[in-house]
């Protein structure tokens, strides 16, 4: 999928309250999106509705939509969706390599760094009838691979800022495997909010991974399986 549509069904809010009600089918609240908080509109494509259908985890922390499906689903207007392709965009710089990305302006620069996974670095637990990997330092939720030994991951994720730098806590990169370089987008959103999103596979463990950073912290990480 190109960059630009993987985005385009990756949304935030635009009110000026700073949150919108999540409704049902039948008009009844039942949650809210706050600003920042990123969603997935699976009508992204439909403009005659009016009423989108979207789909989102906690407002904080790590949502996966598979395998325990921690998210939550309703309707907004379509008037209140912002979609990340719609948000300024930071550039690549032409000092990215295979090994690491760069993306910056005048005051922020995104790096993002890939290594090799190397098996006798973690603790890999087998089915010994059907040969595939069980789990991975004690993880069976496996972001990216299909029951085999991965190839890469992510070493680290930092975010140069005027105040300083972040890197990312461990717990928001691990257990995402076969990281891209092509498919990476920088987005930013209200006062110092960004929103880094990623399409990685290795075939069939595609997946969408969206990270929300907020006032120079990790908000929050959106890892939608591939559909």
């Amino acid at each position: 999928m190109p960059i630009q549509a993987q985005q385009r069904f990756f949304g935030v809010i635009q009110d000026a309250d700073g949150y919108v009600n999540v409704r049902d089918t039948s008009g009844t609240v039942i949650g809210k999106l706050l600003d920042n908080h990123v969603f997935v509109d699976w009508d992204a494509q439909k403009s005659h509705k009016e009423w989108h259908s979207v789909e989102y985890g906690a407002e904080t922390g790590i949502t996966k939509t598979c395998p325990n499906g921690n998210t939550h689903t309703g309707e907004i207007h379509k008037s209140r969706i912002r979609y990340l392709a719609d948000l300024p965009q930071l550039k690549k710089q032409p000092q990215s390599t295979d090994k690491c990305l760069v993306y910056a302006n005048d005051t922020l620069t995104i790096k993002i760094i890939f290594q090799k996974f190397n098996p006798q670095k973690h603790a890999i637990v087998y089915d010994l009838e059907a040969g595939f990997v069980r789990s991975i330092d004690g993880c069976s939720d496996l972001t990216g691979i299909d029951d085999n030994i991965p190839h890469e991951e992510y070493a680290s994720v930092t975010v140069k800022h005027p105040a300083g730098i972040l890197e990312f806590p461990t717990a928001y990169i691990t257990h995402l495997y076969e990281p891209s370089r092509n498919n990476v987008v920088v987005a930013l959103g209200k006062g110092n909010s960004l929103f880094i999103s990623t399409q990685n596979s290795d075939g069939a463990g595609g997946y969408y991974a969206v990270w929300t950073v907020e006032n120079y912290l990790v908000k929050s990480l959106f890892v939608l399986h591939d559909f």
